[in-house]
């Protein structure tokens, strides 16, 4: 059962419930599928694991405010059907050959924006490193230079240096946190439609 009949058979289930209780067990639902969706399992295999139609309306009448001799709407049980995968036509498969070129090209062109993201982040943790090295580079050396206005001003200089360096790594750690979530979306996404989900 995909998600969408499933929350048509709940949204048909909790239609004689108070509006506001129905839409906090769709949501519930609706919830509790896309994080299995997002820990890898299938939309099929997310909505299997909530239980049968029965468990769940049994869960709501325990947890629901709705009058103990008022009943909820009859829900016929789900029987999933055999579903022959369709081909695809062939004018598809020919544009798909003839347009190649194309749609190769623009696949490469992505592939390599992608790749520029890694490349820049790992330039900045470079650029951070060497900030930071230079820090603490220019905070030693003023104590060779002897002068006491010169040490202060070497060592405010490398201290300046040393907090930028954490500041920025502080920063890039998130934007890498970000990118990496980016590229998980983006490879569920390529295996959904690998599926054909």
């Amino acid at each position: 059962m995909t998600k969408a009949e499933f929350m048509h058979q709940l949204r048909k289930m909790t239609s004689s419930m108070p509006q506001q209780e129905a839409d906090r067990y769709t949501q519930y639902y609706s919830e509790m599928i896309d994080d299995a969706v997002e820990e890898g399992m299938s939309e099929q295999e997310a909505v299997n694991s909530l239980g049968t139609m029965d468990e769940i309306e049994a869960f709501i009448r325990e947890n629901s405010t709705m009058p103990a001799g008022q009943s909820f709407p009859r829900v016929t049980q789900y029987v999933p059907q055999e579903v022959n995968k369709k081909r695809l036509p062939v004018w598809a498969i020919v544009l798909i050959i003839v347009g190649f070129p194309i749609w190769f090209s623009i696949l490469c062109v992505l592939f390599s924006v992608y790749i520029s993201g890694w490349a820049v982040i790992v330039s900045l943790y470079a650029a951070a490193l060497s900030v930071g090295v230079s820090g603490i580079v220019v905070g030693a050396a003023g104590f060779f230079i002897g002068d006491f206005g010169i040490i202060m001003m070497f060592l405010g200089a490398g201290l300046v240096c040393l907090g930028l360096s954490v500041l920025a790594f502080t920063g890039l750690i998130q934007l890498t946190k970000l990118y990496v979530k980016f590229t998980g979306f983006i490879v569920k996404k390529c295996i959904a439609a690998l599926r054909g989900n």
